[in-house]
C-alpha cells in the first residue's frame, strides 16, 4: 500500500457518541500544534494557536452544558 502525502491535518475533533447500552459520551481531541510551527509562517501559527484555544473553550462549554442537561434528566433503563 503506498502512502500519499496529505494536504490537511485534523487539529480539533468533537464527537457525541451514543452506544447500544444507552451510554452517551462526548469526546474532544486536540492536536498539539507546536509540532507544526516549522511548517507555518509566524502569522499562520499564531492564528492556528488562537483558533484552537478559542474552539477548545467553546467545546468545553458545550460539554459542560450537555453534562448539566443530562444530569437534570431522569434516564430510564429499557428492559
Amino acid at each position: 500500500m503506498s502512502r500519499t502525502k496529505r494536504e490537511e491535518a485534523q487539529i480539533l475533533s468533537y464527537k457525541l457518541l451514543y452506544d447500544r447500552s444507552g451510554k452517551l459520551v462526548t469526546e474532544r481531541i486536540t492536536t498539539d500544534v507546536s509540532s507544526l510551527e516549522s511548517f507555518l509562517s509566524k502569522e499562520e501559527y499564531n492564528t492556528l494557536n488562537t483558533v484552537v484555544r478559542e474552539a477548545t473553550l467553546k467545546l468545553d462549554e458545550v460539554h459542560s452544558y450537555l453534562e448539566s442537561y443530562l444530569g437534570a434528566r431522569i434516564m430510564t433503563q429499557k428492559s
